[in-house]
C-alpha cells in the first residue's frame, strides 16, 4: 500500500514521540509498504538528517511543508505559532493527499485529523491521549475513521463510553525494535562503557526524566536509595535541566558519586548497553491521570527486551502488558514499596530470574512489525 504520515511533530527528534513515528514508519516500510512522511518544516537541534538519526530505511520518504517555521519565529509568540503551524500542515496535508493516489493516511496528531478525513483517504488515528475539550466532535471524527488505535485499553473503554463504535477500536501499546538487542555486551563491559564503578545492587532509571513537566518517579528512586544503601541509582536520560534538579536532590537526600550516576541524555544506540549495566530496571511512575491511563512507555519494552528484573509501578497500562509472572510491582509513589520489591528480587534470584526471561519471551510479540502488520490487517479486514 501507498500510506501517507502526517505529523505535526518535529523530525528528526530527540524526544520519545519523534522516535516512536519513526519506529512505526519504518515498521510499515521494512512490510513492504510505500510511506511517505508529511511533517512541518522545523528548526532543527539534531544535526544529523532523519534516516541517520534514527537508523531507519531510506526506502522511507520524508516531505517537510511550509517554509519556515512558525513556533520559532519571534513574530508568532507563543501557541499562535502552533496554531500557524498546524493550519500551514492542514492546507498541505489536504494539497498532497487530493494529488497523490494514498491508499491510507496514518496520524498521532489529532489537530490534523478532520482534514485526512475529509480528502476521502482511509484514514488510522494512534491515539497516545484523550482530548480534554470537544469530546462530542472528536467522537464523531473517530466513527469516520477506518481505525482508531489508542495505546491503552483505559483509553479503549473511555471511547467506547464516549460513543465511538467498538468495532472501530483496536488496542495496541507501542513496542521495541528487538534488532537492537540481538546482540547484547555483558554487563562488565557495558558498565566499563558507562564508567561504572560499584559493588552494590545497580538499579537503573534509562529514558526521559519527566513527562510534560510531570515527575515519572525518579524523585521516588532516589528517595527509596537514600533508605537502602545496598543500591546504586544508575540514572541515564534528560534533559540536563531535569539532570540538575535531581542531582540537587540526590545531594540534598545525601546522596554521592558513590551512591548514584547520573549520564544525562544519551543516543539511543547507548540505550541497550544502558540497560544491561543494570542489576535491576525501574519504572516508579507516580498515580497520575496521564500515567494510569494514556502512558505504554517506551522504556517498559526496552526493559523486557533487555532481559533484566523489572520494578514497576502497579497501574492499569502497565497490567495491559506485565503482570506477577513477568515483573515486580510496587504501590506508585510509595518509597517503602519501591524497598520492598527490590529487596524481594535480591532475596529470590531463581524467581526473579524466571520472571525476566517470560518477560523477555512476551515481548517478541511486541516489536514494531508485529504491531503494524496486526493494525494493517485488522483494516484490510474491515474494509474487506
Amino acid at each position: 500500500m501507498r500510506i501517507a504520515y502526517c505529523t505535526n511533530v518535529r523530525l528528526p527528534s530527540e524526544r520519545a514521540h519523534g522516535h516512536q513515528v519513526a519506529e512505526v514508519t519504518n515498521a510499515l516500510a521494512t512490510l513492504g509498504h510505500e510511506v511517505t512522511i508529511l511533517a512541518p518544516l522545523r528548526r532543527n537541534v539534531v544535526g544529523a538528517d532523519f534516516w541517520t538519526y534514527e537508523g531507519v530505511l531510506k526506502t522511507l520518504k520524508l516531505q517537510y511543508i511550509g517554509r519556515f517555521d512558525p513556533i520559532a519565529s519571534p513574530f508568532l509568540p507563543g501557541v499562535l505559532g502552533l496554531r500557524w503551524m498546524n493550519a500551514v500542515m492542514r492546507r498541505g496535508i489536504r494539497r498532497l493527499l487530493l494529488s497523490a493516489s494514498f491508499d491510507l493516511a496514518y496520524t498521532r496528531s489529532p489537530s490534523l485529523l478532520s482534514t485526512m478525513i475529509d480528502t476521502g483517504v482511509p484514514t488510522i488515528l494512534e491515539l497516545h491521549q484523550l482530548p480534554r475539550f470537544g469530546r462530542s466532535a472528536f467522537t464523531a471524527l473517530c466513527n469516520r475513521c477506518a481505525l482508531v488505535v489508542p495505546l491503552t485499553q483505559a483509553m479503549a473503554g473511555a471511547l467506547r463510553a464516549w460513543g465511538v463504535e467498538p468495532a472501530k477500536i483496536m488496542v495496541e501499546g507501542d513496542a521495541v525494535n528487538l534488532r537492537k538487542y540481538a546482540s547484547l555486551p555483558s554487563k562488565d563491559i557495558a558498565r566499563q562503557s558507562f564508567n561504572l564503578r560499584t559493588d552494590r545492587t545497580v538499579v537503573g532509571y534509562v529514558g526521559r526524566l519527566k513527562t510534560l513537566g510531570m515527575e515519572k518517579g525518579v524523585e521516588t528512586m532516589l528517595r527509596s536509595i537514600a533508605k537502602d544503601k545496598r543500591f546504586f541509582a544508575f540514572i541515564v536520560g534528560g534533559p540536563d535541566t531535569d539532570c540538575r534538579q535531581y542531582r540537587s536532590l540526590a545531594s540534598s537526600l545525601g546522596l554521592g558519586d558513590h551512591d548514584v550516576r547520573f549520564t544525562g541524555e544519551i543516543p539511543a544506540s547507548q540505550v541497550p548497553s544502558a540497560l544491561v549495566a543494570c542489576d535491576i530496571l525501574a519504572m516508579p511512575f507516580p498515580d497520575l491521570p496521564h500515567y494510569r491511563l494514556h502512558m505504554s512507555p517506551l522504556k517498559m519494552f526496552e526493559y523486557m527486551a533487555s532481559g533484566r528484573p523489572i520494578v514497576t509501578s502497579d497501574l492499569p497500562t502497565i497490567r495491559d502488558v506485565l503482570s506477577e509472572e513477568t515483573a515486580v510491582f510496587c504501590k506508585p509513589g510509595d518509597t517503602d514499596s519501591v524497598n520492598q520489591a527490590l529487596a524481594w528480587i535480591v532475596d529470590h534470584p531463581e524467581e526473579t530470574a524466571a520472571r525476566a526471561a517470560r518477560a523477555r519471551s512476551l515481548v517478541e510479540r511486541y516489536t514494531w512489525e508485529e504491531r503494524m502488520k496486526r493494525i494493517v490487517e485488522r483494516m484490510r479486514g474491515k474494509r474487506g
